[in-house]
């Protein structure tokens, strides 16, 4: 494969290394988040694009590029052992380890839309790193920081972080996949929203910054200045009235099940606490953890918000438009 046209995506870092070649056979990116792929031993993502188990040169190499990035690998690897009895991990056997690839041959552009639609896809897929061929050496494109959370995160929850892939959620990432390629990014800049979601993996899930992120991505999604003065044109009433027109809509409704209050209630703690927050606030001073629950429902709602909007800005993108203007 002497294909050099490849796609670095931003913030990612790209080594070639002329000393250890790959299998020359594929490229692949591997998945971190992959338990098993239900009923099928291979997902097509793309043309040329499958999704399928690590062979055995994939998972030595994927174990190299590791090392460098997790020292004590070798200690307790996430893809290599399950929580056994009272908490003890226990080693799997080589067939049931849980490395997972997207193959492919030939440039990594279609793998770029591919990540680009993983980023809005209900079932979270993420990637680490991407493996190419480059002529006769191995290229690597990695972006640190993000790879470096989702190890942390494989780390501390072990199989918890891992996912069971099936067909229907395949079927949404490649309808994803076909709607960003036609939509028109001047009517609604999804490719921001993308892009931002994309880069906000980087940072620690504790993060105030975190959930700030994803706020301003909402907002910037569905509301506007709002006139000085108005109480009734303000954000958070824009939001709150906005997030609820659309959750009709949404082929995914957004769960509230983890919070003791109506939606309208929620979002008006939501956009509360995120004020305590851009202003330094301890978590939970002003009582509206209390509604809440605690930082993780609220940052798992508003992020989930962010991408059910964007995905209904991919069906309906005139809707959303006139929506955040008015």
């Amino acid at each position: 494969m002497n294909d050099s046209s490849f796609f670095v995506q931003p913030g990612a870092a790209l080594t070639i290394d002329a000393t250890r070649p790959f299998h020359p056979d594929d490229n692949f990116a591997f998945v971190t988040n992959v338990s098993q792929l239900d009923q099928a031993t291979a997902f097509t993502l793309a043309p040329g694009h499958e999704l399928r188990r690590a062979n055995a040169a994939e998972i030595t190499t994927i174990k190299d590029i590791l090392s460098t990035q997790m020292p004590d690998l070798e200690r307790l690897n996430p893809w290599e052992f399950r929580r056994g009895e009272e908490g003890k991990f226990v080693s799997l056997p080589e067939t049931e380890w849980k490395y997972f690839v997207i193959a492919f041959r030939g440039s990594n552009t279609t793998l770029a839309d591919i990540e680009e639609a993983l980023v809005l896809a209900p079932l979270e897929l993420t990637i680490g790193f991407t493996a190419v061929q480059w002529g006769a050496a191995r290229g690597l494109m990695i972006h640190h920081e993000r790879l470096f959370q989702k190890l942390y995160a494989a780390r501390r929850s072990l199989e918890q972080t891992l996912l069971n892939v099936t067909l229907q959620d395949v079927e949404e990432i490649v309808k994803i996949l076909a709607q960003l390629k036609q939509h028109d990014n001047d009517l609604v800049p999804i490719k921001q929203i993308t892009a931002g979601l994309a880069d906000l993996e980087a940072l620690p899930l504790h993060s105030p910054i975190l959930f700030l992120g994803y706020f301003a991505l909402l907002e910037s999604l569905l509301t506007h200045q709002p006139t000085p003065n108005d109480t009734i044109d303000s954000i958070t009433r824009q939001i709150k009235k906005k997030v609820a027109l659309l959750d009709e809509r949404f082929q995914r409704r957004l769960d509230y099940s983890p919070f003791a209050a109506t939606s309208d209630k929620v979002w008006g703690c939501m956009y509360d606490y995120r004020s305590g927050l851009a202003h330094g606030k301890p978590r939970g001073a002003d009582g509206k953890l209390e509604v809440l629950g605690n930082h993780g429902n609220a940052l798992q709602l508003v992020k989930q918000t962010v991408k059910a909007v964007a995905r209904q800005a991919l069906i309906e993108p005139q809707l959303l438009a006139d929506l955040r203007n008015c």
